[in-house]
């Protein structure tokens, strides 16, 4: 199936598998996290909060543009060997950038993660190895191998949980133990998967080789990804940043247990954004081709629908995790992990609102408006901090920044959508 040419594979069908795979693999990464919570006590668990989210932020933040310029270009016609090529270059600049990050907001993440020299290495060696991972996972969905994409994706949740149970049994394990086996799971699952994927996918791409089209390079690849990589880096630090600002905010003491409990609670209630997230550059290579097909009108009934199922499940999630959150909070972490309902109806909502602008941003990705994504991230990190250091209260600022955050910049994609759709008809771009 991975073999077939563009366009030949059902979307829905893959998207739909994949979809199911990506929902197995995010209800094994909450299991996962439910061990690590049993077996670290929450002032522990704040410090392996803080760097799971910032894994996300320097995995998802620095290589998520390399994955989504991937999925827009493989199904086009082109030299995928030279993309590959010039994608690995891009990587490498982009792995440099995201060290380069790490080590220039030191001060700040050595005290979010305890002054914990070992969790600190870790987080470094987390940057090379998400460099294979979204190699591996942008090759996978450009060339409509989602099921395939699903099922290393679920691999990688399996031993995530794996190495988190042979710790907990082992006990005595501490949060630098859970982030190195975080690290090992992630480059197991995913670098023996890359030479095969680049083998398939050039494989994949000779019927559409267009010997006309120019060759892509790693200057052109990286200056493509460069507005995503801004985009990228400001949805991450509005999904995972807050979390760690809250760590590095509270006290030691009865502020730092609640931090660690604002963490768990965060964490469990964004599920849903645990299989939205991987997915959003596997609608991408659909997207571009309705667009490209002048299929715009699909596109728009799409996000209506979209709009319309976010709105059903807010009426109905937000009260239920108002009631009957913060018992499964304490069923799922344990009885130490105690938290109020109002502050989970915060986060449902705004984890809703996330959803929304992760969606509409990949119509923009679709069309080659690289800039708008940048300019809706940007607009809700912006947003969300401003609202952070305005309203009282470590936990409370947290909740309602993401909340903010997430809606102002649903809305402005929206408008820079309808604006743009106005002045000029949609396209893709190469």
């Amino acid at each position: 199936m991975g073999d077939r040419a563009p366009g030949k594979v059902g979307a829905r069908r893959l998207v739909g598998a994949a979809s199911l795979g990506v929902l197995v693999s995010g209800i094994v990464v909450n299991i996962y996290l439910a061990v690590v919570a049993r077996a670290l006590p929450p002032a522990e668990y704040a410090t392996f909060g803080s760097f799971w989210a910032l894994a996300l932020v320097l995995g998802f933040g620095a290589f998520l543009p390399l994955e989504q310029e991937l999925a827009r270009r493989l199904p086009l016609p082109g030299d995928r060997r030279a993309l590959l090529r010039a994608a690995t270059g891009a990587t490498g600049v982009l792995t440099v950038l995201a060290l380069l990050v790490l080590g220039g907001a030191l001060p700040i993440l050595y005290r979010a993660l305890d002054d914990d020299f070992s969790v600190l290495l870790a987080l470094a060696a987390l940057c090379v190895v998400s460099a294979g991972q979204f190699l591996v996972r942008g090759t996978l969905i450009g060339t409509d191998r989602l099921v395939r994409h699903a099922a290393v994706m679920v691999l990688d949740a399996v031993v995530r949980l794996g190495l988190a149970v042979v710790l907990f049994v082992a006990a005595g394990a501490d949060a630098a133990a859970f982030c190195w086996a975080l690290v090992a799971a992630i480059a197991l699952a995913h670098v023996p998967q890359l030479p095969g994927a680049w083998r398939r996918a050039v494989a994949w791409g000779r019927p559409a080789a267009d010997p006309s089209a120019p060759r892509a390079t790693t200057r052109d690849v990286t200056r493509a990804a460069l507005p995503l990589l801004v985009g990228s880096v400001c949805a991450q630090l509005l999904l995972n940043g807050l979390p760690v600002l809250v760590v590095a905010q509270a006290a030691d003491g009865p502020q730092m247990a609640a931090a660690g409990v604002f963490v768990a609670a965060f964490t469990l209630a964004k599920a849903p954004l645990s299989m939205v997230v991987p997915l959003q550059s596997a609608v991408v290579p659909t997207l571009t081709r309705l667009i490209a097909g002048g299929r715009r009108r699909e596109v728009l009934v799409l996000l209506v629908k979209g709009a319309a199922g976010l709105l059903a499940t807010a009426a109905v999630g937000v009260p239920l995790a108002w009631w009957a959150g913060p018992t499964i909070i304490s069923l799922v972490f344990g009885d130490d992990y105690v938290i109020a309902g109002i502050d989970l109806a915060l986060i449902i909502c705004g984890v809703l609102a996330h959803i929304g602008l992760v969606v509409v941003t990949q119509v923009h990705v679709a069309r080659g408006r690289h800039v708008d994504v940048a300019l809706s991230w940007l607009a809700g990190l912006l947003a969300a901090g401003v609202t952070f250091w305005s309203v009282p209260g470590v936990i409370l600022s947290g909740e309602v920044a993401f909340l903010v955050g997430s809606v102002v910049g649903a809305a402005t994609s929206c408008s820079i959508l309808a604006v743009s759709r106005r002045r000029s008809p949609w396209e893709g771009r190469p």
